[in-house]
C-alpha cells in the first residue's frame, strides 16, 4: 500500500514495534530497576527515621514526665521540710519560754528566800537592840545592876511581849 508520501510498511512497524519493546526491556531492566530499588531503599530510610523520631518523641515526653515528676517531689520535699524547720523553731520555742519562766520562778523563789533571811534578820537586830535599850531603861529604873539571871528573864519577856504584839 502506497499513498504517496505516506506509507505504511509492515516490516517497519514490526521493526519499530520490536526496537519499542527491546528499549523498554533494555530500560525496564537498566534503569527502572535500580532507580525502583533506589527509592524503596529512600522510603525504607524515610520510614526508618520517622520511626527514630517518634521514638525520641517518646523518649522525650517520659524524661519530661520524669522531670515534672521529680519536679514536683522536689518541690514537696522542699515545702516537708520547711515545715519540719517551722516544727523544731516552735518546739525550740517554746523550750527557750518554759526554761525562762522556771528560771524566772526560781530567782523569785530566791528572792523570796532571801527576802524572808533579810526580815529574820533584822528582826533579831531589832530584838537585841529593843533587849539592850529595855535593860538599860530596867536598870534606871530600879536604879541597880540587874544579874544575868533578872537580864535573861527580862529579855525573854519583853521579847514575848512584842512577839505577841505583832
Amino acid at each position: 500500500m502506497k499513498l504517496g508520501f505516506l506509507s505504511i510498511d509492515l516490516g517497519t512497524i514490526l521493526f519499530t514495534l520490536a526496537n519499542t519493546l527491546i528499549l523498554f526491556l533494555g530500560l525496564r531492566h537498566f534503569l527502572f530497576k535500580p532507580v525502583n530499588q533506589i527509592l524503596e531503599k529512600r522510603q525504607a530510610a524515610v520510614d526508618q527515621s520517622l520511626l527514630d523520631a517518634e521514638e525520641a518523641r517518646s523518649r522525650a515526653e517520659s524524661a519530661e514526665a520524669e522531670y515534672k515528676q521529680k519536679l514536683d517531689q522536689a518541690k514537696e520535699e522542699s515545702a516537708e521540710m520547711m515545715r519540719d524547720a517551722s516544727r523544731k523553731a516552735q518546739k525550740r520555742s517554746d523550750e527557750i519560754i518554759a526554761q525562762a519562766k522556771a528560771e524566772a520562778a526560781g530567782i523569785m523563789q530566791q528572792n523570796a528566800e532571801e527576802l524572808e533571811r533579810e526580815k529574820r534578820r533584822a528582826e533579831h537586830e531589832l530584838r537585841g537592840e529593843v533587849s539592850g535599850l529595855a535593860v538599860m531603861v530596867a536598870e534606871k529604873v530600879v536604879g541597880r545592876e540587874i544579874n544575868p539571871e533578872d537580864h535573861a528573864r527580862l529579855i525573854d519577856e519583853f521579847i514575848d511581849s512584842v512577839g505577841d504584839a505583832e
